[in-house]
This record gives structure tokens, sequence and C-alpha cells, in this order.
């Protein structure tokens, strides 16, 4: 009788184990991806404020209401934007990943009112600003590498 009641108890167990499972911690990029993305945000790294400002350029050329959800002038907005660019290339490595810290901008997004589409409109810009910006050194490869990279993000942050 005892068996019986034990049964129940671990299914609910195992259940509950599979229900709260985290995660995965980490945007499935290839050790080659990350190589290639950290390898040419490098090359950017000199100019990466008048990048950033090139980004949001074009970002506002695609969407002009999206002006109105950036407080400040661009060049502030561009060293921010510079800033956690650099903070997700870094952080590309880390075992803990960066999927935690992009679901809490995430959720902070939505109560400030970015919309799924928007996240995929600056993925475009960012993809025509690194092209514009390496010229030939953006790759077919680095230019996928970015591209996945860019759509797991918008899936995390978008909800």
């Amino acid at each position: 009788m005892s068996a019986v009641v034990q049964m129940p108890v671990a299914k609910a167990s195992t259940r509950s184990r599979r229900s709260w499972a985290p995660a995965s911690p980490e945007i499935p990029l290839t050790a080659k991806q990350k190589k290639l993305i950290r390898e040419s945000f490098q090359r950017l790294e000199p100019a990466r404020d008048l990048v950033a400002q090139l980004f949001f350029l074009k970002l506002f050329r695609l969407d002009p209401s999206l002006r109105k959800r950036f407080d400040g002038p661009i060049e502030t907005q561009a060293r921010k934007f510079a800033a956690g660019m650099k903070l997700m290339i870094v952080s590309l490595g880390q075992e803990d990943g960066l999927i935690p810290t992009l679901k809490l901008l995430g959720a902070r997004h939505r109560q400030l009112g970015i919309k799924p589409r928007y996240y995929r409109t600056m993925a475009q810009a960012l993809i025509w600003t690194l092209e514009q910006s390496l010229e030939d050194e953006f790759r077919r490869e680095t230019k996928e590498a970015w591209n996945t990279l860019l759509r797991h993000l918008t899936r995390v942050l978008g909800g």
C-alpha cells in the first residue's frame, strides 16, 4: 500500500521538475558563429559611437514612429546602444548566458510599449548598418551568424 502512495508523489515530482526546468541560458550559436560576431564587432570598435548613430538614423528611417520611443539626443542613445552591444558580445561566452538579462529587459520594454515588430525593425536596421560599416568584410557567413543572434534576441525580448 505504501508503494501506491509513493508512486503518485514520484510522478508529480518528476512532472514538477520538468515544468520548472530553466530554459537554456545561452543563445544557440556555434563557436564559429560567436567568433565571427565578435570579430566583426571588434572591427567596428574604433568607430562604435558613429556606427550606433548610423544604426539609429536607419532605424528611424525604417520606422519614424520609433523616434518618440527614445528620449534625448541621438548621440546619447547611440552611446547607450553601443555599450549594450558590447555587453552582449562579451556575454556571448558566459556560462550563465544573456537570457535572464534579456528577459528582464524585454519585460521593461513591454511596459514602455515596445512591440515585437520593433525588434524585427531594429534587427533589420542593425544588419544594414553592419553591411554599410564593414563593407566587404561583412561576408555571408558573418551575416548569417548575426541574423541567428538577432532572431533569438528578438524572440527572447519580445516575450
